[in-house]
C-alpha cells in the first residue's frame, strides 16, 4: 500500500493570502540558521513545518519564518547573535562580506544582498564621519516595518557583521517610535577608526540599489559621491567596468530578486527595477540569466 503523504501547509488560515505574501520567502540558509540555534525542543510545530519544507526543497514563507524568529528572540540577545553568526559563516552569498576590510566597504556591499534576507523591508545605514557609530533605520519596501523580533534579528546580523570590520563588538541602542517599536538601531564603538571614502564602484552600486528606477546619470551620481564626473569615470574604468555597465548590473540583480521572491507582475518588476517596459526587461534578463523572467520565476519556486 502506498502511503499518502499529507500536503504541507505553507500558511496558517489566519495569515493573509495575497499574491505577494504567498510568494515571499526567506533564503534556506537563514531559516536553517534560526532553526539550528533554536533547536527542536523550542521550535515546536513551526519548526517541524520549516524542516519539512527545507527537506522537500520548498521555500519557507516569511510569515512562517517570523514565528520561529519570535521564538528565538524570547531566548535573548545571545541566541540571536548565535543565529546571526551561523548565517554569516554558512551562507555563500555573504562570503564576500566577510572579506571587507572596513565598515564603509561592508555597508556598501550589504545594500546589494540585503533584499534576499528580508524582502518586506529594507534598512537605511548612516556611518558617522569618524566611524565611531552606525545608525540603522528600518524603511518599508514591499510591506511594513518588521515586528520587534525580526528587528532584533536584523540588529544581531549587523552586530555580527560589523564586529570583524570594526575590530570590536559594538554597543547597541534601540531607536524607538512613539509606540515603543524599534525603528532602528545605533551601534557604537569607543575607538572607531576614521572612515575612509568607500570605493567608487561600491558606492555607485549602493546608490543605484537604493532606488534602481531613478533616472541615473554619471554626472549626478558623481556629485552625490563628491567626485568630478571624469574622476568617477576613470575610477570605474580602472576597476574594469563603466557607469552604464554597473547601472544595468544592479538593475538586473534587483529584477532577479523581485522575480524570484515576489508574485509581482513582470511589468511591475520592470518598472521597479528601472527597465523601460516588460519587453526591455525580458531582453536584458534573458541575456544575463539565460532564460526569460517567467521561466526564472518558475525555476525559483521549485
Amino acid at each position: 500500500m502506498v502511503e499518502r503523504r499529507r500536503p504541507v501547509r505553507l500558511y496558517d488560515r489566519a495569515m493573509p493570502r495575497s499574491g505577494v505574501d504567498m510568494a515571499r520567502s526567506v533564503r534556506p540558509t537563514m531559516a536553517r540558521a534560526v532553526l539550528r540555534t533554536l533547536g527542536p525542543r523550542h521550535a515546536g510545530e513551526p519548526g517541524r513545518r520549516v524542516e519539512r519544507l527545507l527537506g522537500d526543497g520548498l521555500p519557507v514563507p516569511e510569515r512562517l519564518h517570523a514565528r520561529l524568529v519570535a521564538a528565538l528572540a524570547a531566548h535573548g540577545a545571545t541566541a540571536l547573535r548565535a543565529a546571526a553568526e551561523g548565517l554569516l559563516a554558512d551562507d555563500p552569498l555573504l562570503a564576500e562580506l566577510s572579506r571587507c576590510g572596513d565598515l564603509p566597504q561592508l555597508l556598501d556591499r550589504v545594500g546589494l544582498v540585503e533584499p534576499w534576507f528580508h524582502a518586506g523591508h529594507r534598512t537605511r545605514r548612516a556611518l558617522s564621519s569618524d566611524g565611531s557609530s552606525l545608525i540603522i533605520r528600518h524603511i518599508p519596501s514591499l510591506g511594513k516595518n518588521p515586528v520587534p523580533s525580526e528587528s532584533l534579528l536584523v540588529c544581531a546580523l549587523y552586530v555580527a557583521g560589523t564586529a570583524a570590520a570594526a575590530g570590536s563588538t559594538p554597543r547597541v541602542e534601540a531607536l524607538r517610535t512613539g509606540a515603543a517599536r524599534a525603528a532602528g538601531w545605533r551601534l557604537s564603538w569607543s575607538d572607531g577608526p576614521a572612515a575612509p571614502d568607500p570605493r567608487p564602484l561600491d558606492a555607485v552600486r549602493a546608490h543605484v540599489a537604493r532606488d534602481p528606477a531613478r533616472t541615473w546619470r554619471l554626472a549626478a551620481t558623481a556629485a552625490l559621491l563628491g567626485l568630478a564626473p571624469r574622476t568617477l569615470q576613470r575610477a570605474l574604468a580602472a576597476a574594469g567596468t563603466s557607469f552604464q555597465a554597473e547601472l544595468l548590473a544592479v538593475r538586473l540583480e534587483v529584477a532577479g530578486q523581485l522575480t524570484a521572491r515576489t508574485a509581482l507582475p513582470l511589468a511591475d518588476v520592470a518598472a521597479t527595477a528601472g527597465f523601460t517596459d516588460h519587453a526591455h526587461l525580458t531582453r536584458r534578463f534573458h541575456a544575463h540569466y539565460g532564460c526569460p523572467p517567467s521561466e526564472f520565476r518558475r525555476t525559483a519556486h521549485h
